[in-house]
């Protein structure tokens, strides 16, 4: 069997008989062999994979989201790699800098974000024809063509309050993860003109975006002299979520008879906690699917435009960016 006929067959590409091809994929298991996708990337540019950024993993909000966006992309023979620039729920710019270099020298075909990156990231991913996609967060200033898939989190947050006022609460605190991430400030916003509109007051405690630092953010709160338990806590997303249900739970403080609690993005096991967890649930797995679908789109015309010898650079319209709505899903932690 030639050269020719096993590298066409390992790499999946046409030429090559049904049964020459699973001869040299059998061999090829056999052996162990594992093809080097990179060094197919540099030899022909299939721009077969997509980078996602996300900004600390423990958020359980990515996994549904990552489910959503490799389902769609298996559909079109890419793969997802994911690339955390704050693990620990500390971002810094240099990791950044460093990860989008990563992406342009690995031959990424595509990006999606889940925070905003600097305009000067999104211009050097431009720069190569890298498109972008961001989900949970807002591209950044300058970029506005950029896709995006965004939730109305201002929206959100005024179906939060208002059930809130429903119950007869009026102190409401807003545990919230730092303001580089986009949405707490759509999050905290829409928490405010809720408080203005029901007589209510609103107290912001920003936390790093981790459970630890939740945990001990809201502890020396409370640990404050003359502080009093707020009638409501606000999760801004699961991280603060885990970190404020651990420092009730250390306090033996009742849910939700001494302290009723919301957050932000559904996770598995919110049904299950006692009491069952009231959240705001964004649906990030579709979220996630309708970022792939745009992605691989412009990656598809990319491709097509590089077969008839035109330019590719990305091309966004304005049907790329889209606003989605959120649910709240009522459960005991609220009072209900």
């Amino acid at each position: 069997m030639s050269v020719y006929t096993v590298s066409r067959a390992l790499s999946n590409r046409d030429g090559v008989s049904t049964a020459s091809r699973e001869r040299v994929l059998k061999a090829a298991r056999e052996l162990g062999y594992v093809p080097n996708r990179a060094a197919q990337e540099l030899r022909r540019n299939t721009r077969s994979s997509v980078a996602v950024i996300t900004a600390s993993t423990s958020n359980y909000y990515y996994l549904d989201l990552m489910t959503g966006i490799q389902r769609t992309l298996r559909l079109s023979d890419r793969a997802a790699i994911v690339a955390d620039v704050a693990a620990e729920g500390v971002y810094t710019r240099a990791v950044e800098d460093s990860l989008v270099h990563d992406l342009i020298q690995s031959r990424t075909a595509g990006v999606i974000a889940t925070l905003t990156l600097s305009r000067r990231s999104i211009q050097l991913l431009e720069k190569w024809d890298i498109p972008v996609v961001f989900v949970d967060s807002a591209p950044p200033e300058g970029a506005d063509r950029v896709p995006s898939i965004t939730t109305d989190n201002i929206g959100a947050s005024m179906k939060v309050g208002a059930h809130l006022a429903g119950h007869g609460y009026t102190d409401w605190l807003f545990l919230a993860y730092p303001a580089r991430w986009s949405t707490r400030a759509q999050r905290e916003r829409g928490l405010c003109e809720a408080a203005s509109a029901y007589g209510a007051t609103l107290e912001v405690l920003e936390s790093e975006n981790d459970t630890a630092s939740a945990y001990s953010t809201l502890s020396r709160y409370l640990d404050t002299p003359g502080r009093t338990l707020p009638r409501v806590i606000i999760a801004g997303n699961n991280p603060m979520v885990h970190g404020a249900l651990r420092v009730l739970q250390d306090r033996a403080v009742k849910v939700p008879d001494e302290v009723a609690i919301v957050a932000f993005d559904e996770f598995p096991w919110a049904p299950l906690l006692d009491s069952p967890l009231t959240v705001l649930n964004e649906d990030s797995e579709t979220i996630g699917v309708l970022a792939a679908q745009i992605l691989t789109g412009i990656i598809d015309e990319q491709v097509e435009a590089e077969r008839l010898g035109k330019a590719t650079t990305p091309v966004y319209r304005p049907e790329h960016r889209q606003e989605m709505t959120a649910d709240l899903i009522i459960r005991k932690s609220c009072g209900c």
